[in-house]
């Protein structure tokens, strides 16, 4: 049977070809408490990470054998200063205790285990934050995808994660994917990603093996009800102001950044985005990231003025 290792910060847990832990996982945090990362296999291999402003995951190959269609970045909308949340967040979404008394609830009162399900779901914020943003079919919060006749050639989902630096500063690892076929070529990509302290933006450099000759390339967030939007092809910048589920989630101002400006900025397959060129061993470098606007930046403005102004390195 072929394994696949994810690395933890400290440590290796292996995955089976069903995606059952047959290993066992490192603490999700080392000594610092900057930043926690790590997969969860109980929840289909989700690789989750986050710093003390904002959290992200990626979908795993669990969800990809599952055939569920969740190709971009997700993200969890949080409160900058109440710490790192999500393993509490993980831990009563996946709690087994939890959906059997759903099920058992719900095989009398209906009502009464929708109710029960809503005190506990990370769908909905408790205090901590909460995972309303929309991701399935699409790039979700920035990821890219290799252009074919004018086209996004969706990613799936990575294969191996391997967790490359974890310092008080900054955390860095890679997320490696499965050969896909893009026009002539069969390709594997690469995102190294790297999160630091006190910023809402990640900065990533995503590279391609076995590209024949130089790829259009695009990054960037569907278009959901007409969203509020800015764009600057010589800045390099596309901002959506998402609208987010729920009926009173405020919106996901999400963001991205590409240093030196891109080709252009393009509406493709219901998208908003950054089109640039990749080649042969090369990497496509940009940031990206969001704000909660119902935390420290409030408006689309004041994010457009941070995604020019943040301090990138």
């Amino acid at each position: 049977m072929k394994k696949t290792h994810i690395v933890f910060l400290s440590g290796v847990i292996a995955v089976s070809a069903t995606g059952s832990a047959v290993g066992s996982s490192a603490p999700q945090t080392s000594g610092h408490g900057s930043f926690s990362a790590k997969a969860y296999p109980e929840r289909n291999d989700d690789f989750a990470w986050e710093n003390d402003i904002v959290a992200f995951r990626a979908y795993g190959p669990q969800t990809r054998r599952n055939g569920e269609k969740s190709f971009g970045y997700d993200i969890f909308l949080k409160y900058p200063g109440k710490g790192l949340v999500l393993e509490e967040l993980y831990a009563v979404q996946t709690n087994p205790a939890n959906w059997a008394k759903v099920d058992s609830l719900g095989k009398i009162d209906p009502a009464a285990a929708k109710d029960f399900e809503n005190s506990f779901t990370y769908h909905i914020d408790h205090g901590k934050g909460m995972d309303c943003y929309a991701v399935g079919a699409t790039l979700g919060c920035g990821a890219t995808a290799l252009l074919e006749d004018g086209r996004l050639v969706m990613p799936w989902t990575y294969e191996t994660v391997e967790v490359i630096a974890d310092t008080p500063d900054s955390l860095v690892f890679r997320l490696d994917f499965p050969p896909a076929v893009a026009g002539c070529d069969t390709v594997t990509e690469h995102r190294k990603i790297r999160l630091d302290k006190a910023t809402h933006l990640n900065y990533s450099e995503v590279y391609y093996d076995g590209l024949s000759s130089e790829r259009k390339i695009a990054a960037g967030f569907p278009l959901r009800d007409n969203p509020a939007r800015f764009s600057s092809s010589g800045e390099g910048i596309v901002a959506v102001a998402d609208p987010t589920q729920g009926p009173d989630n405020g919106k996901a101002l999400v963001g991205l950044l590409v240093p030196g400006g891109v080709e252009a900025v393009s509406e493709i397959d219901s998208h908003l985005v950054a089109v640039s060129t990749v080649a042969p061993g090369k990497p496509f470098r940009y940031y990206w990231g969001y704000a909660w606007d119902r935390t420290d930046i409030t408006s689309l403005e004041d994010w457009v003025e941070y995604l020019r102004t943040g301090n990138q390195k």
